[in-house]
């Protein structure tokens, strides 16, 4: 009875080892994603663009923000080491990819219309 104690203690602080090293990085760890939205600003000396939601995405190249228009829906794809998000791709975003609720057009100031 006492090597079944021992021998439960000893896996059951293995998997907790084990498992709170996998959970250890967290949020601040890195991601990816694609996601559809409208640009907001445009940094081309920065190699930065902003989408409506806040987003900042880093650009390795310039080349790829050339054709971008403040209040264009675009499609980006990108990924982030926890520290800046970096820009893999982007291109105008398909009529069935805008979200139904944000057709409004955006005013001259390039922000949405509130109402």
């Amino acid at each position: 009875m006492r090597r079944f104690q021992v021998l439960l203690a000893v896996v059951s602080l293995g998997l907790v080892v084990s498992v709170g090293h996998a959970l250890a990085d967290g949020p601040g760890a890195g991601f990816s994603g694609v996601k559809v939205a409208q640009v907001s600003f445009v940094d081309r000396a920065l190699n930065l663009v902003q989408l409506s939601d806040g987003m900042e995405l880093r650009a390795p190249d310039q080349r790829m923000l050339t054709n971008l228009t403040i209040g264009q829906w675009v499609k980006v794809d990108f990924v982030s080491d926890g520290d800046r998000v970096m820009l893999n791709s982007v291109a105008p975003a398909r009529p069935d990819e805008i979200p139904a609720r944000a057709t409004v057009p955006a005013t001259a100031g390039g922000k949405p219309d509130r109402g």
